[in-house]
């Protein structure tokens, strides 16, 4: 049987698995209590039973930047690390929203970038060179894999034109995968939205992986399978709304029908599109769909 960090190593790889590997990014407290019936306070123990309990084999942490004075940013990543056996993904930004944090309003964002402030290429090599002392730091406190967060879409598109990203952006997200491929970690990328009109710039700049897979329909994931091949493994790509339809594990089927390669048995990690699993949300219907998920021969 294979450990939860060898399943997903080997999905990335697409290799072989001996199981449905399955990943989130975080479980809310509300979920937690709700999925284990508590009364008092989520603890530690806890965290770690309800995920054990969905059957996940990934988790990700993000930076506790109130934190960076005294170098404590990756504390929970590093506890998870040497207490529990799951696979740890350090998430990290990436230029075009590590950027975008540097200016007062996502607003003055975008005008400075229509307008082609000189300040833009400034500021986007700061965030690259903050992006990747964060990242190696995540790796030296135990981090198994990278996500490159980087929301650059909403539903009908990218929030600037493609041939901006292209001249802007690209280039330092392409920067930051080389020097952790480097570093022989995972690296994958993190949007939300609709990317097929930048997919082949995503395939390209090097990443091992794609997380979210928010499309408007499972056509669309197909085509990003399609598109990537056995380039990018895939994680993600539940919708939130599904787990409260009767047909909930009929989604899944359908979900990894539109994920899977032709005479493969990887490349994928089964998880919510969200990446989060929030108390808005019916523990019981969550559970339903992991369990169903974990009972799935693989190869289907």
């Amino acid at each position: 049987m294979m450990t939860k960090i060898e399943r997903i190593m080997a999905a990335v790889r697409f290799e072989k698995v001996d199981r449905l590997p399955k990943g989130e990014f975080h479980l809310e407290d509300g979920f937690i209590a709700e999925l284990l019936s508590l009364k008092e306070s989520v603890t530690f123990k806890d965290k770690v039973e309800a995920c054990e309990l969905c059957g996940l084999d990934a988790l990700a942490f993000s930076p506790a930047l109130s934190q960076q004075d005294n170098g404590q940013v990756w504390e929970e990543l590093k506890l998870w690390r040497k207490e529990t056996d799951f696979f740890v993904f350090a998430i990290i930004d990436g230029p075009f929203q590590g950027t975008a944090k540097l200016f007062t309003s996502f607003t003055d964002y975008l005008l400075a970038i229509a307008k082609c402030d000189p300040v833009i290429p400034k500021l986007v090599a700061k965030s690259v060179a903050a992006n990747i002392e964060l990242g190696l730091n995540a790796m030296a406190s135990g981090a198994n894999g990278i996500i490159v967060a980087d929301d650059i879409a909403y539903q009908s598109g990218t929030f600037i034109s493609p041939v901006a990203l292209r001249k802007d952006f690209f280039p330092g997200l392409a920067e930051q995968t080389e020097f952790f491929r480097g570093q022989k970690a995972p690296v994958f990328f993190h949007a939300d939205g609709d990317l097929l009109r930048v997919l082949d710039d995503i395939i390209n700049l090097g990443f091992n992986g794609l997380h979210s897979l928010d499309f408007s329909s499972l056509a669309d994931i197909a085509k990003v399978r399609m598109a990537t091949e056995n380039r990018l493994c895939l994680m993600g790509g539940y919708d939130l709304g599904w787990f409260a339809e009767e047909n909930r594990t009929e989604k899944v089927l359908e979900l990894l029908t539109a994920t899977s390669i032709e005479g493969m048995e990887s490349g994928y990690i089964f998880g919510s599109s969200a990446g989060i699993l929030g108390s808005t949300l019916s523990a019981k219907q969550v559970l339903d769909v992991y369990k169903y998920a974990s009972n799935l021969p693989v190869g289907i």
